[in-house]
């Protein structure tokens, strides 16, 4: 009983040191979200392009604009075509946009806070 006992308390000690760590350690999403996103981009990367695939796209209530995500941002752009209008940027990965019935918000789903969440633009 004595060695059940010990044993239990060192296992419940170490569980306890190891969480201390664990709750320090900034693979920790709460804490990472404390610090903010600590990624730095040394390098950017610019292309035009005029075709994609496995995209997301709404048509807004007035049928005049288009919003579709491409490789993790938001875009718009006029029902008649031309140039897309950059709408979300960053390393986030933002997607699947739509927009609210009075045309006036978007609503799209973005890791931004660390998990994925709705968020509106």
């Amino acid at each position: 009983m004595c060695i059940r006992n010990a044993f239990c308390a060192a296992a419940v000690a170490s569980l306890a040191v190891l969480g201390g760590l664990w709750a320090q350690n900034s693979s920790n999403p709460a804490v990472q979200l404390e610090r903010g996103l600590t990624l730095k981009t040394d390098r950017k990367v610019e292309f035009s392009t005029d075709e994609g695939t496995w995209m997301s796209v709404d048509v807004s209530p007035d049928g005049r604009t288009l919003v579709f995500d491409l490789l993790g941002h938001l875009y718009t752009l006029p029902i008649e075509g031309g140039t897309a209008t950059e709408i979300t940027s960053g390393l986030e990965f933002d997607g699947q946009p739509r927009y609210s019935p009075d045309g006036r918000h978007i609503v799209f789903l973005s890791d931004r806070s660390g998990d994925d969440n709705i968020w509106l633009a």
